[in-house]
């Protein structure tokens, strides 16, 4: 943070992922260099982490509640499988493997994921690398019941920005003439 006017910069490098963590830090040095009271930053951004926790819990238990469990998916998994691309991100595969459907975004070699039937026509892709938020992946189909297109959307609120799924818009890969 740079604060110009006092002649002030603050630079924080740590390994973590913990907004919290290094916030905490950078206000401490702040209320120190301004000679504020000392707030326990730490404790403040711990609560507003729990908070946040909570909201999001109660988003996933709206989503169990409103979803449609007894219904099926419109085709066969085999008829989901095959290759797809992005314009911006590029190609992934949806592929079988010991009858389920498997999930891979082919430059991310880490996002593999298995995918479970939602409701209707949308899966929950559940990443097999923990670090990678799960997404609800839903198809679109043409009236021959052919895939038109499948878009993607974080199942928690708390996905960090990073994970734009819902940016994306799959398309089957035309095979090469």
């Amino acid at each position: 943070m740079l604060v110009p006017e006092e002649n002030l910069g603050v630079v924080i490098l740590t390994n973590a992922e913990s907004a919290g963590a290094f916030d905490s830090i950078l206000f401490h040095i702040l209320d120190y260099s301004f000679a504020l009271p000392p707030t326990d930053w730490i404790a403040a951004f711990k609560a507003a982490d729990a908070e946040q926790q909570n909201e999001a819990e109660e988003v996933t238990q709206k989503q169990n509640t409103g979803r449609a469990a007894d219904s099926k998916p419109s085709l066969s998994a085999e008829k989901y499988a095959g290759t797809y691309t992005d314009p911006w991100y590029g190609p992934v595969t949806i592929r079988i493997e010991n009858e389920k459907l498997i999930f891979a975004m082919d430059h991310t070699p880490n996002a593999v994921a298995d995918l479970q039937h939602w409701q209707y026509d949308t899966f929950k892709a559940h990443f097999r690398d923990r670090t990678i938020e799960d997404a609800f992946v839903s198809f679109a189909l043409n009236p021959d019941a052919s895939v038109n297109h499948f878009t993607m959307v974080a199942v928690s609120p708390l996905a960090d920005f990073s994970f734009d799924y819902q940016d994306l818009y799959f398309t089957p890969r035309q095979p090469a003439k």
